[in-house]
């Protein structure tokens, strides 16, 4: 019997064209194939697998067209956003270090400049209908409504996997919360009060990727009293008044024994200043975190710390661990890296392991 021949793309099973369109995002699917016949437009709004993706203009026309999606993004690399990157770069052998977003939150949301991003993302709940809560996998904004991000945490998209929302409104967790997001992988919240990064590890018990940052002091865990084996990639800070040898340090290190990249931005006490042992903190992350490949370690010093004869020979910091191969300081910020400097850092002094000139 012979096959029927197939000369028009209409032609092709409908399982094989819902396939093709996984490949394309839902505008780039809109403006090539929507026009095309009532048979295709019946195909393109029952695509199971949609990825909205939103660059610095949104036609209208795509979300009116289209029921849901499972996927939102929005597109942060452009020629406005030279200092921001959505995706890994490899160092070290192969080794990726992820960002999401730029270390520096100022001058790049929308507060700061509304011109660099016409499409205000803080309305992106208007797009999410209830009827679709079921079938969303992928968040990336560069920030949230309030009602965005109580749903979240509530559990409205139990297949949520990836979820980067950048600076948002402060997450309310109620004393009777339960909920646990068991699928959840990545996330990112940053501009949080510093007591929340303990509940948001008991609600996100499977992270595999963790941004926080907040710009208060991180108290005492209450309620954790076991490790986060998935967590692999954990960015942390600015955590104010922070003890590297009191034993908060080396508790942190112990609840993420499988890191593999590790950023972490402190500032000392200003009336507790700590005498801060870079070899001892080296020791620690021998011991606790024998799989770390890439780290980014940035201390603000007070006082006396912030002159460079309490700190010691970069030279001698560069041998104390295999991923202490840059150090760079300015002023009272002292950085030490396993990959690189910041091209864009303002420093007065750096040094160099040789092996990685």
């Amino acid at each position: 019997m012979n096959s029927p021949r197939i000369i028009r793309l209409e032609d092709l099973p409908v399982e094989m064209l819902m396939e093709i369109f996984i490949y394309f995002t839902a505008d780039q699917i809109y403006f090539s194939f929507s026009q095309l016949n009532n048979y295709f437009n019946l195909i393109l709004k029952s695509l199971p697998k949609l990825i909205l993706v939103i660059h610095e203009h949104l036609d209208p026309s795509v979300l009116s067209f289209f029921n849901s999606f499972n996927k939102i993004l929005f597109k942060f690399c452009g020629s406005h956003t030279w200092f921001c990157s959505c995706q890994s770069h490899s160092f070290n052998g192969g080794n990726r270090l992820y960002e999401i977003y730029p270390t520096r939150d100022s001058g790049w949301y929308l507060k700061s400049n509304e011109k660099r991003f016409p499409y205000d993302p803080s309305k992106i709940e208007n797009i999410i209908h209830p009827d679709n809560y079921s079938r969303l996998q992928s968040l990336v904004l560069p920030n949230a409504s309030s009602k965005l991000i109580q749903l979240i945490f509530h559990g409205a998209f139990p297949r949520l996997k990836i979820c980067h929302l950048g600076r948002c409104k402060s997450i309310i967790f109620s004393c009777s919360m339960t909920i646990q997001l068991q699928n959840l992988r990545q996330l990112t919240v940053r501009g949080q009060q510093g007591h929340l990064l303990e509940k948001i590890l008991l609600v996100c018990p499977c992270l595999v990727y963790l941004d926080f940052s907040c710009d208060s002091y991180v108290p005492a865990f209450h309620f954790i009293n076991h490790c986060f084996p998935s967590m692999k990639y954990l960015r942390l800070g600015l955590l104010k008044n922070f003890f590297f040898h009191n034993g908060q340090f080396i508790f942190l290190l112990s609840l993420f024994p499988n890191l593999s990249q590790f950023h972490l931005t402190v500032g000392q006490c200003r009336y507790h200043i700590e005498t801060i042992k870079i070899q001892e903190i080296a020791n620690n992350l021998h011991q606790q975190c024998p799989l770390l490949k890439i780290l980014v370690l940035c201390i603000y010093m007070k006082g006396y710390m912030r002159c460079s004869s309490f700190i010691g020979s970069f030279k001698e910091i560069t041998k104390m661990h295999s991923l202490f191969n840059y150090v760079e300081k300015c002023d009272s910020r002292l950085t030490i890296t396993s990959h690189g400097f910041n091209p864009h850092s303002v420093y007065t002094y750096r040094y160099t392991r040789p092996s990685c000139t």
